[in-house]
């Protein structure tokens, strides 16, 4: 059994840096010392200094793009890696080597981190609030890839989308540069979507592992489960490796569309 890493990083002053993503910026969404870390792990033949290069590409904001162009542009990083070119150990120039983010092929390489209460500063040209807090986000890592948005029971779900969501996109785009799906819930309804998705497109995950399942919508319903269902189902680490891997496009460079539960299965 694989556990996932937590880091709360409650702070009462919202300027406090000191809050143990070692951040040196709240504008900042990447954990540069994890992610230099794991890519010097996952990449021990590249220098040191090609990787810093790489991170801070990676990190760069990308105002001139779109979120959505930024956000298939860093996936095709995390994805396929993003090329380098260096001098090896032995003085051999090596060009367009893929610099590997993310290993998919031996989920335990990895790094799968909860952050709870990551205070982000806005980069928003016109935001709602100076300050956001996402609920929960999971980091790979050092990179935030899903976004968690919760509710209590007795809110409608989607509020979690129009109240939430739509205005940390707003006020916090830097973000979603780096996102891969985004969870929405309220105990008795769970729903996966991308961060472009409006909500028709928003789907629950309620069948673990294959499509014949029973489900028992009565008993969710009362004991405020539904969330366990998509953890079982998509959250085991080889499971989203490869949903991340395989199970998102982009269509014609205006949508970011991820698969629902019976395409995974």
């Amino acid at each position: 059994r694989y556990s996932y890493q937590h880091i709360d990083c409650t702070t009462i002053d919202p300027e406090d840096l000191n809050d143990g993503s070692k951040r040196t910026d709240k504008r900042d969404v990447v954990f540069k010392e994890r992610l230099v870390a794991k890519c010097l792990h996952l990449n021990p033949d590249v220098p040191e200094a090609t990787i810093l290069s790489a991170v801070k590409d990676i990190m760069s904001r990308r105002v001139s793009m779109s979120t959505l162009k930024a956000n298939k542009q860093i996936y095709s990083y995390i994805r396929d890696g993003i090329n380098v070119t260096y001098e090896d150990a032995n003085g051999v120039k090596r060009e367009n080597i893929p610099l590997r983010l993310i290993d998919f092929d031996t989920p335990t390489n990895n790094e799968f981190l909860l952050v709870t209460q990551l205070t982000i500063k806005t980069t928003g040209l016109e935001p709602i609030r100076k300050y956001r807090r996402p609920d929960i986000l999971l980091y790979i890592n050092g990179l935030p890839i899903v976004f968690f948005e919760l509710k209590n029971s007795n809110v409608k779900l989607q509020n979690a989308l129009t109240d939430n969501l739509t205005n940390y996109k707003n006020d916090i785009p830097q973000l979603f540069l780096y996102n891969a799906f985004c969870i929405l819930s309220n105990a008795s309804d769970t729903k996966i979507g991308s961060f472009t998705a409006d909500w028709e497109n928003f789907y629950p995950w309620l069948r673990v592992n294959n499509e014949k399942e029973k489900v028992d919508k009565q008993q969710i319903e009362t004991h405020g489960n539904s969330i366990e269902y998509l953890l079982a189902g998509l959250f085991r680490p080889e499971r989203l490796l490869d949903y991340i891997e395989n199970f998102i496009l982009y269509q014609n460079e205006k949508v970011k569309i991820v698969a629902q539960n019976h395409q995974f299965l």
